[in-house]
């Protein structure tokens, strides 16, 4: 008969595993990055994070309709605080150093009567542009403020 192997490791109870973000719940294919600072104070009242213009393009022009913070990003899409009252399946674009990044609202949550958290996936799937974006404003979260 075969010999039971014992493999030596370390032993992490269930309550103390780390833990990603809520992916499975929210039916996410890939794991966001947050920007967050602090995950622990109140996102009402967090500063960090990267801000962006959001751009409605019509034909020829492109209007802002507002300014977001982006909170999380990554492969599958981008999470935000706006005071924009957005709808889930628009489409808009973020705008970062006059660059514009097409999305979808996937999900809008109140966080407050004035601003929303919103939920969105890209809408390019070119995983270049995505992790170049993605790279992008993680680095810039990065940066010292001035």
């Amino acid at each position: 008969m075969d010999d039971s192997v014992i493999v030596q490791g370390e032993f992490i109870p269930a309550d103390k595993q780390p833990t990603t973000q809520k992916e499975q719940e929210e039916g996410r294919q890939h794991t966001r990055f947050s920007l967050r600072e602090s995950n622990h104070q109140d996102i009402r009242f967090a500063c960090d994070g990267v801000t962006v213009s959001l751009v409605k393009k019509y034909c020829l022009m492109s209007k802002t309709i507002g300014i977001a913070n982006i909170k999380d990003i990554g492969l599958g899409g981008v999470g935000l605080i706006s005071r924009c009252n957005l709808q889930p399946k628009q489409t808009i674009f973020i705008c970062l150093d006059e660059e514009y990044f097409q999305i979808q609202v996937m999900r809008v949550a109140k966080i407050n009567h004035r601003l929303n958290f919103i939920g969105a996936r890209w809408i390019k799937q070119d995983e270049r542009q995505i992790s170049y974006i993605t790279n992008k404003v993680y680095n810039m979260s990065r940066l010292p403020q001035v």
